[in-house]
């Protein structure tokens, strides 16, 4: 029976968000880990929560147990995969809580196989995308309603990432923040259905429960309510999924991860943001269908990420206002797990 990892347990392997080498040894704790259901004196780990290398780097811990939950989440157990810039396995827990499944203390990836247009399709844990909008992706005022003012460093920060000119000329077409329309919010019941429809192809559950990876129902987190949350599910399927599905056909595409449970400043926990893959379209085409988008679709930010079973293509869009066009971190390219190219979208045949 595995053991139960805890805040300040350790993780190993390497962290792949340097430069040169891009990717070197590393080790370092669970830094978030449950409040309230403790584990060897120590908050429990549980799928979703946040490691860091000591070199200062984060990453996430995307494999849990299955039938032991802390929070709603799996529980964290040795063996257990770690991924983002920290890239390994959990090595350290509980000497004295084991936990009741099979197992043992090696890597215990989880993996969802689908069946797509007559072909079965297995995903793993390298799928996830548990970083494509972590803090060195996001400036950090992506939360609507906002529920504080913003602090000077994330001003600072969304300055940084900002190219706008700041001088007005005659005549400008300099960007600013794009605003967006009102969503005429659907009233969603509490608990929320997966069968509530938030447009016309698409459900909650499409962005949720149904995900093909990240399969979590929609609460309240980060100061927003469920009806927040399902509001900003809303304007994403109506503002992006819709026109993108009928540019290429709804059935062409699948929704990996939509909301996500956790504590980071991701867009999915905020209902903001869904991955989309096209299963059976090479990179170039996929490649395309991301071009297609930066030139067409009214996003906060798009990210093309390579990676795991086929590329898939990290959409956000922010019924507060989208960030600038020139913004630095407005488009680009996940090349591995951790390392971004900002402003260009590659084509990895």
């Amino acid at each position: 029976m595995p053991l139960s990892s805890r805040l300040t347990d350790l993780w190993s392997g390497i962290c792949c968000c340097h430069t040169d080498p891009p990717c070197i040894g590393m080790s370092g704790p669970i830094i978030i880990a449950s409040s309230n259901v403790i584990s060897g004196n120590f908050g429990q780990a549980r799928l979703t929560d946040q490691t860091v290398g000591w070199c200062g780097h984060p990453g996430n811990i995307v494999t849990a147990s299955s039938k032991n939950i802390a929070n709603n989440l799996g529980k964290v157990r040795i063996g257990d995969v770690v991924n983002g810039c920290n890239i390994g396995t959990v090595i350290t827990g509980s000497p004295k809580h084991m936990l009741c499944e099979g197992g043992g203390t090696g890597p215990a990836p989880v993996s969802t196989t689908i069946s797509f247009q007559g072909q079965d399709i297995t995903y793993t844990e390298v799928d996830f995308g548990n970083v494509d909008d972590e803090p060195d992706s996001d400036d950090g005022l992506n939360i609507f309603p906002p529920t504080t003012n913003p602090s000077p460093a994330q001003i600072a920060k969304s300055q940084a990432l900002d190219n706008s000119p700041t001088t007005e000329v005659e005549d400008s077409t300099a960007d600013i923040v794009i605003s967006t329309p009102p969503t005429s919010c659907l009233l969603v019941p509490d608990p929320a259905p997966s069968t509530f429809g938030l447009s016309t192809n698409f459900t909650l559950g499409h962005l949720s429960t149904n995900a093909v990876i990240s399969k979590v129902s929609v609460r309240a987190q980060h100061g927003l309510t469920i009806q927040d949350i399902v509001c900003n599910l809303q304007a994403l399927a109506e503002n992006i999924l819709e026109p993108l599905s009928s540019q290429y056909g709804r059935g062409e595409l699948i929704i990996t991860s939509g909301f996500r449970v956790g504590s980071s400043t991701s867009q999915h926990e905020r209902g903001q943001a869904a991955d989309i893959q096209f299963p059976l379209k090479t990179n170039t085409e996929v490649y395309n269908i991301a071009l297609w988008m930066t030139n067409n679709l009214p996003f906060d930010q798009l990210i093309l990420e390579y990676g795991g079973n086929k590329p898939w293509i990290h959409v956000s869009y922010n019924r507060s206002g989208n960030r600038p066009a020139t913004a630095s971190n407005k488009y680009g390219t996940r090349v591995a797990p951790g390392n971004y190219i900002w402003g260009v979208l590659k084509n990895m045949i």
